[in-house]
């Protein structure tokens, strides 16, 4: 069915419709069309896909796995505690489709994700090769670390510091605890820096680490029990 046609349907008849898509199909069907845009704000539709989680098949769509390699619990933490937070965020800010803003935020975060995760799969060997081979000829601050690569994402809410922190702290659970994002041999350790509304992570890799260990583990210090609620 095309979005022309489901632009004719009466609005009532779109969330059940959306019940039988994948979170990131709901996000690419409203845009696939302008008028969507407006007869998909129904709050029963984005709740929904918020209440959906965790979702197999899609990037970033189940953290059981990541989860249990942090903390030993088999839960969609990492996607619960984001979600969870964004809609209460937004329910205070006064938005009107606050599971909308909760949705679209995360595949946003979660498209950074996605390049990063390339990046590391075809280009962060031979950078660290070409930095190792480099380090050998130079003397250099055993202490200095060497930028590697910066991502940038708008996260639409003007941010504050608890929304900095807790966008910055899903995406060191998905770097460090996530299977083949960033390997804990790679990268030293890992820069957050959230301002109005752009959420930058940089990668940088100490001079003198021959192993190119991890940074160590994200700074979360909430019980991750609250998982199971």
């Amino acid at each position: 069915m095309s979005s022309c046609q489901i632009t004719d349907l009466p609005d009532e008849l779109l969330p059940h419709i959306c019940s039988y898509l994948t979170p990131d199909s709901v996000c690419q069907l409203e845009k696939s069309c302008s008028q969507l845009k407006t007869k998909m704000n129904q709050i029963i539709i984005w709740k929904k896909q918020v209440e959906s989680f965790p979702v197999a098949g899609i990037p970033f769509g189940d953290s059981s796995e990541a989860t249990f390699r942090k903390c030993g619990l088999r839960a969609d933490y990492f996607n619960k505690r984001l979600l969870d937070f964004i809609v209460k965020k937004s329910e205070r800010s006064g938005r009107d489709n606050p599971f909308r803003v909760a949705i679209v935020t995360k595949f946003t975060i979660d498209k950074m994700l996605g390049d990063m995760k390339s990046f590391v799969a075809s280009e962060l060997d031979g950078m660290l090769t070409d930095l190792k081979e480099a380090n050998e000829n130079v003397d250099i601050d055993e202490f200095y670390h060497h930028h590697l690569k910066t991502w940038h994402c708008s996260v639409l809410e003007q941010s504050d510091q608890q929304w900095n922190f807790e966008c910055s702290d899903y995406v060191g659970k998905w770097m460090v605890h996530g299977d083949g994002i960033i390997p804990n041999r790679k990268v030293d350790s890992r820069e957050f820096h959230s301002e109005n509304d752009i959420l930058d992570v940089n990668l940088m890799s100490d001079s003198e680490n021959d192993d190119w260990s991890s940074g160590g583990d994200d700074n979360d210090d909430e019980d991750p029990s609250d998982a199971e609620d």
